[in-house]
């Protein structure tokens, strides 16, 4: 059992299953036996429509492959903004004005806001993958998902996006499964 703003690392072999439970958690594949209940829901028993609900409101990925996490033709903030675009506002409605402005504030908290207008080729692999953490946290997840976030990294970009996945932790309570 997680708690709410707890960071888990699953390690096995290749082939273990890892990614499996990581898409079976996040919603993405349907187990075939057992249990398993994230945020108090059951996922072997949800609808599709509910599968839908709780993939826009409760979890965020962070995939190893760039190409996977955000779409080439976008700038950073049209990245990190998408996620936005399809949440059910529950309060209010948030202008387009709101949500580029949220996705700005995010590129700023990984320290990117000076490339907010690159696309994806003009920005470094570690770069992409700082994009990648603020688009998984646009919709504000209370779950991140991250599929071995750092593999393609060197170290010390590596070393600088466990700096952002633990300041999220610590300031936005957000749970991470890594």
């Amino acid at each position: 059992e997680m708690m709410p703003g707890e960071c888990l690392g699953l390690i096995g072999n290749s082939g273990s299953g890892k990614s499996t439970f990581l898409n079976m958690i996040g919603g993405l594949d349907r187990p075939s036996a057992g249990k398993l209940y994230v945020d108090g829901k059951n996922l072997f028993q949800m609808t599709e429509n509910e599968l839908v609900k709780y993939k826009r409101s409760t979890v965020g990925f962070v995939w190893q492959n760039n190409a996977r996490n955000l779409l080439p033709y976008l700038t950073a903030w049209e990245n990190v903004m998408t996620p936005m675009l399809f949440v059910e506002e529950k309060e209010k409605a948030v202008s387009e004005e709101e949500k580029k402005k949220r996705a700005l504030e995010l590129l700023e908290l990984v320290g990117l806001g000076h490339r907010k207008d690159s696309k994806l080729s003009q920005l470094s692999g570690g770069e992409q993958q700082r994009v990648a953490i603020s688009r998984a946290i646009a919709h504000k997840p209370k779950i991140i998902f991250a599929d071995e976030p750092t593999a393609e990294l060197d170290s010390n970009t590596g070393l600088q996006v466990m700096k952002i996945f633990k300041e999220l932790i610590e300031k936005q309570g957000v749970t991470i499964v890594m």
